[in-house]
């Protein structure tokens, strides 16, 4: 329990001795910074410094005795924390709207050139996402996959997966995908499924198709992928000569089959 605490009390901006001096205030109850801070295991001057602070935050309470200059100081309820997260997650959500508005005003300041290719190169398993999530930033009317089941599942957690498919569904975005046909793959992309998400699958046998990366073409791009464990990186191509060239070598493969 204290380590999901300490995750929700990071949420709301507070530092590691910040932390440590609130969880040390709850133990305590209503304490003086001395006896908290020997319960936190710190110097007295820096835990009534982290006491200021989350007081100025609203998680910590001042009481002075009558007549004594001595203050006491107890951790605020729960609540305070939910309200703040609330409010952080309210705040949150203006933002992206904000930027959803920018976006294209936003774009509008880069300057592309038509003519001249760009290679992007992104490393490790978050890179990999970024570029997985540039097929739905250039909004393509149709994406065509040579994919892995196995291989994709195996990197990727299954909220980031459903959550992408569902954000491609929504922009309308069509998708074909020629895959090694595997229990795994026939298991996922089920008839259903795939009439639900937009997608028309074609499996080739594993035997004579055993690929383990995944490329992607959509619109004037081409992403490919190598899913290799600690050594995960992609490479966008912004090509229009070189999308049309792999279309039509998909498209080739796709009317073989």
């Amino acid at each position: 329990m204290k380590i999901e605490i300490k995750n929700l009390l990071g949420q709301i901006g507070l530092n590691e001795v910040e932390i440590k001096v609130f969880l040390s205030n709850l133990e305590t109850g209503s304490a003086t910074a001395a006896k908290i801070a020997d319960r936190a295991g710190l110097n007295r001057i820096t835990t009534y410094e982290a006491l200021k602070r989350l007081s100025k935050k609203a998680l910590v309470k001042i009481r002075a005795k009558k007549n004594t200059t001595v203050r006491y100081f107890e951790a605020e309820d729960i609540e305070i924390i939910q309200n703040q997260l609330e409010n952080k997650k309210e705040m949150v959500e203006e933002q992206i709207a904000q930027i959803k508005e920018m976006k294209n005003d936003f774009r509008s300041l880069y300057s592309f050139s038509s003519k001249k290719p760009e290679v992007v190169f992104y490393e490790g398993k978050e890179g990999i996402k970024s570029a997985i999530l540039d097929t739905l930033r250039t909004e393509p009317k149709e994406i065509l996959s040579f994919a892995s089941a196995e291989y994709f599942s195996l990197a990727f957690d299954e909220k980031f997966l459903s959550t992408y498919w569902k954000k491609r569904t929504e922009q309308g975005i069509q998708t074909r995908g020629i895959m090694p046909n595997t229990e795994k793959a026939v298991g996922i992309f089920t008839p259903e499924r795939n009439q639900k998400e937009l997608r028309r699958v074609k499996f080739i046998s594993q035997d004579i198709y055993n690929f383990k990366n995944e490329i992607d073409i959509y619109g004037n791009n081409v992403s490919i992928i190598s899913l290799e464990k600690g050594n995960e990186h992609a490479i966008i191509i912004r090509s229009k000569s070189i999308a049309d060239g792999l279309r039509a070598v998909y498209e080739t493969m796709w009317n073989l089959n």
